[in-house]
C-alpha cells in the first residue's frame, strides 16, 4: 500500500514537472515613461501604458502561442534613469522597450538597445539624430521628428497668401535653436522674410518682454519654439498679444492644450495625429475615452496603441521574437491603421513614415464637443513629410 501511493505521488509529481515545463514562457512588452509629471503623463504616460495593453488585448493577448505580457517603469521624464531603467527591463525579459517620451531619454534607451540587440521603440522624441548621426539597428522612430514637424509646418504657412514677414522666437537650446534653423531656409526659400529672430533664454517663462519687439517686426507669422511647460506660457503670451498674426509651433500637443486651452486658441502647427481625423481614429478614441473619463487619447497614445500592433505582427510574420529577425519583417513594411495612413517602416534609417496634418487650434467658445480642438486644414503625404538625410549609416 505504501509503495502504490508513492508511486501515485511521483507520478503526479511528474506530470506537474512536464506540464509546468510545457508553459510558454512570455512575450514582454515594457514601457518606459513618465508616469507621475502632469504634463508628460498626459502627453503619454499611463494612458501610453493602456493604449499599448488595448493593442495586445486587440491582437487576443498572445503570439505564436504565447501570452504577452506589459509592464511599466517609471524614468520620472529623468535621462539620468533610462540607461538603468532600460537594463532592467531587458534583464527581465523584455523583448520590446516602447514609448519612451522625451529625447535624451530615447537616445540613452537606444544606446542600451544598441548593445543588447534588442528593440524599442521611441512615439514621442523629437530628436532627429535618433535616425541620422546616431540612428541605431535596433531602435524605430515612431510619428514624428523636429525636421518633418518644423518644414511641414513652414511649407504649409510659407504657401499661404500674405505671410510675407515672419518674426521666431527660439529659446536658447538645442530644441530652440534647431527648429529655428530648420524654419529659416524654408522661409526665404518662398521669397519671404524672418524680419527678427529672438532668442530667449532658456530658463524664460515669460514671454511678454518680447512683445515690443514683436509688435514692432509687424509680423505676419510668429514662430515659438519653446518645449514643455515653458511651451505654455510662449504660446500664451503670443496668442493673447492681440497680434494680427498667425502663431505656430513646432510640438503641439492635444493635452497640452486641455490643460491651457484658449492659449493656443488659433496656433497652426503639423500633428502626427488627431483622434477625430477619421471614422478609425474616432472609433478607437471613443474606446479610450470609455476607460478615461471621456478624455480623448494624444498622438502619443495613439502610436504606442499603433506600434505595439505592428510590431506584433511582425513577431507573427518572423515566427520568433529574436530582434534581428523582427527587424527583417519591419523594415520596408507597408501599413494603413487607426494611427498612421500610408505608414512605412523605412528601412534605411528606421524612421516610421505617415501622413502628417496641419490643424489650427479652435477657441474654446467653438468647440463643437469636448476635446475637439484641431481644425484639419491640410495633409501633408508620408512620401513628403519625413525627409531622408545621408548622416544614418545604418549597419
Amino acid at each position: 500500500m505504501v509503495a502504490r501511493l508513492i508511486a501515485c505521488l511521483l507520478a503526479t509529481s511528474a506530470l506537474a514537472s512536464v506540464a509546468h515545463a510545457q508553459a510558454p514562457a512570455p512575450i514582454r512588452i515594457t514601457v518606459i515613461a513618465d508616469l507621475n509629471d502632469d504634463l508628460y503623463n498626459a502627453r503619454a504616460g499611463n494612458g501610453g501604458v493602456d493604449a499599448t495593453r488595448m493593442a495586445v488585448a486587440d491582437f487576443g493577448g498572445s503570439v505564436l502561442g504565447r501570452p504577452i505580457v506589459v509592464d511599466a517603469l517609471n524614468d520620472h521624464n529623468k535621462a539620468a534613469e533610462a540607461p538603468a531603467l532600460a537594463t532592467q527591463a531587458y534583464d527581465a525579459g523584455a523583448d520590446l522597450l516602447m514609448d519612451i517620451q522625451n529625447s535624451p531619454i530615447a537616445a540613452a534607451v537606444s544606446k542600451i538597445a544598441t548593445t543588447r540587440h534588442k528593440l524599442a521603440i521611441t512615439t514621442g522624441a523629437a530628436n532627429s539624430t535618433l535616425t541620422r548621426a546616431a540612428c541605431s539597428r535596433y531602435f524605430y522612430h515612431y510619428s514624428f521628428d523636429l525636421p518633418s514637424i518644423t518644414t511641414a509646418t513652414a511649407r504649409y504657412l510659407a504657401s499661404q497668401p500674405g505671410n510675407k514677414r515672419w518674426v521666431i522666437i527660439a529659446e536658447d537650446t538645442g530644441f530652440g535653436k534647431g527648429s529655428a534653423s530648420l524654419m529659416s531656409p524654408i522661409v526665404t526659400a518662398h521669397g519671404d522674410q524672418v524680419v527678427k529672430s529672438i532668442v530667449v533664454p532658456a530658463s524664460t517663462t515669460d514671454f511678454s518682454s518680447v512683445l515690443d519687439d514683436v509688435r514692432s517686426s509687424q509680423p505676419n507669422v510668429v514662430a515659438v519654439f519653446s518645449d514643455g511647460a515653458k511651451g505654455d506660457n510662449g504660446a500664451t503670451d503670443i496668442t493673447k498679444a492681440g497680434l494680427k498674426a498667425t502663431v505656430t509651433t513646432a510640438l503641439l500637443y492635444l493635452s497640452d492644450v486641455d490643460r491651457v486651452k484658449d492659449g493656443y486658441a488659433g496656433i497652426v502647427a503639423a500633428v502626427p495625429w488627431y483622434w477625430n481625423l477619421d471614422q478609425a481614429a474616432r472609433a478607437w478614441a471613443n474606446r479610450f475615452a470609455a476607460d478615461h473619463n471621456g478624455l480623448r487619447p494624444t498622438a502619443a497614445q495613439a502610436a504606442d496603441y499603433s506600434a505595439t500592433t505592428q510590431w506584433l505582427t511582425a513577431v507573427q510574420t518572423a515566427g520568433t521574437t529574436d530582434a534581428d529577425a523582427v527587424i527583417h519583417a519591419l523594415d520596408g513594411h507597408k501599413f494603413d491603421d487607426i494611427f498612421a495612413h500610408h505608414g512605412e517602416f523605412r528601412a534605411s534609417d528606421h524612421m516610421v513614415m505617415h501622413d502628417l496634418y496641419i490643424v489650427r487650434v479652435r477657441p474654446s467658445a467653438q468647440l463643437p464637443e469636448p476635446h475637439a480642438w484641431y481644425d484639419v486644414l491640410d495633409t501633408v503625404p508620408a512620401a513628403t513629410a519625413f525627409p531622408t538625410s545621408p548622416d544614418c549609416q545604418m549597419p
